[in-house]
């Protein structure tokens, strides 16, 4: 009988702690306008396991990451979702970043962006819609850093977009 007890007790505490325990889904994008380099440098993170289910559900392939099961197809879709998902609009004139490359580290795949011949930095408006649509709670950081300004902002799925003004 004891054991009976414990066993529906401990039943019950794991349901318990498995429906208050949420998921936290984050990524931060980091765009960093360099005068000198007449360039927007961006860093993006993004959780590793996070991008990985991002790529086998919306492009309906079975590819591993860190180490990745086909290096090609990774680089091009993830260039591909990018540009559909990352919408940049420099001074009123939409811009799309190049990759030009991507690391592993811990638990987090980086991801570096260039926006070339940035000659000046008036108005900067960003929509982050990354990973939405596979997880529920997505948030998104945003964060700008000029030689005179920073700022941050959260994007999430009912409000993704942000604009710059005054750099």
């Amino acid at each position: 009988m004891m054991n009976r007890i414990f066993a529906f007790s401990f039943v019950v505490w794991l349901l318990f702690v498995q429906a208050t325990t949420h998921p936290y889904y984050v990524s931060t994008l980091e765009i960093d306008y360099r005068p000198d380099r007449s360039a927007l440098q961006i860093t993006m993170r993004v959780f590793t396991d996070d991008w990985q289910l991002m790529l086998n559900t919306h492009y309906d392939k079975i590819l591993r990451l860190d180490p990745d099961t086909d290096t090609e197809q990774v680089v091009t879709h993830s260039a591909d979702y990018l540009q559909q998902h990352l919408e940049l609009n420099l001074n009123d004139t939409d811009v799309t970043p190049s990759v030009l490359g991507r690391e592993y580290q811990d638990d987090q795949l980086v991801l570096y962006l260039e926006v070339a011949g940035v000659a000046e930095l008036q108005t900067l408006a960003v929509s982050n819609r990354i990973l939405f649509a596979e997880l529920e709670g997505q948030q998104n950081i945003v964060r700008i850093k000029t030689p005179a300004k920073r700022k941050s902002f959260l994007q999430t799925q009912g409000r993704a977009r942000d604009l710059f003004r005054g750099f």
